[in-house]
């Protein structure tokens, strides 16, 4: 009898509830395997950091806020200082959860709002990390140049792609932007439309003349025709993108080009 052989699949994502409702982990853990995760649950922050320190594999947490002993946001705080890259999701009927809660974990759910809403965003969640993943072992050390004249905007646009794994060179102005990028290894630009003095458009062209297959992301904070981003491979509205987003996009760009160069090889 011939068997065919098994494709290859992505493992399983790990999943580890904690809630003192136990109504309310058996619900959880229905919805959450249904939609293709594997998950354990706790029914307290002391039972989840046994089972952690015990070898427990987990891709991300959901936890409670309102339990008895422990309760979610000092739990929140010793998963993230034990673990610092661990995802955390917050899913709590308190409508106002404390601000060092929401600073410590990476999202927050209501309860009682659904469970369309509890997968997306466990799913986005897990699709960031997946990004910044591929970064680190594609490219530990990929290099993004960021052109805007305002220096607090390149602070945080450093801040923001730094802590998905890229290497940033920052440029506060035409003049310096050309000359970094010449000068060094680039794998995106991410460049402002609006430069003191010149048109980002501009550079944009000259920047493809020296590189063509350099991908280049415009900001703009204008509604701009399409014959003026000719010259990039995208643009967006600086109020219509979120900085996740934004770092999503690059990483896209960086993953068609070096695609595009393996094709281009064979």
């Amino acid at each position: 009898m011939n068997q065919s052989s098994p494709r290859h699949e992505k493992p399983r994502k790990e999943l580890l509830c904690v809630d003192d409702e136990p109504n309310t982990l058996k619900l959880r853990k229905l919805v959450l395997e249904a939609a293709g995760y594997s998950v354990s649950t706790a029914d307290s922050g002391e039972h989840a950091l046994q089972a952690l320190a015990h070898g427990m594999n987990v891709d991300l947490v959901l936890l409670d806020y309102l339990m008895p002993g422990m309760n979610g946001n000092e739990l929140a705080m010793k998963l993230r200082e034990r673990y610092p890259h661990l995802p955390l999701i917050a899913v709590s009927a308190v409508g106002q959860l404390p601000e060092s809660l929401l600073q410590t974990v990476n999202a927050h759910v209501q309860k009682g709002q659904g469970p369309e809403l509890l997968l997306s965003t466990v799913s986005a969640i897990l699709e960031e990390l997946h990004h910044r993943d591929i970064i680190k072992q594609a490219s530990p050390k990929a290099t993004i140049l960021c052109v805007d004249d305002e220096e607090l905007q390149l602070k945080v646009r450093r801040m923001l792609f730094e802590s998905s794994g890229y290497r940033v060179l920052e440029a506060q102005g035409a003049s310096t932007a050309l000359e970094k990028f010449q000068s060094e290894r680039v794998d995106a630009v991410v460049l402002d439309y609006s430069l003191a003095g010149q048109d980002g458009n501009i550079i944009a062209e000259q920047m493809k003349r020296l590189r063509p297959d350099t991908p280049i992301l415009m900001l703009s904070g204008l509604s701009l025709q399409p014959n003026e981003t000719a010259n990039v491979d995208l643009w967006f509205r600086k109020m219509d993108i979120e900085p996740e987003d934004l770092v999503s996009e690059v990483t896209r760009l960086i993953e068609l080009r070096s695609s595009n160069q393996q094709v281009a090889d064979h």
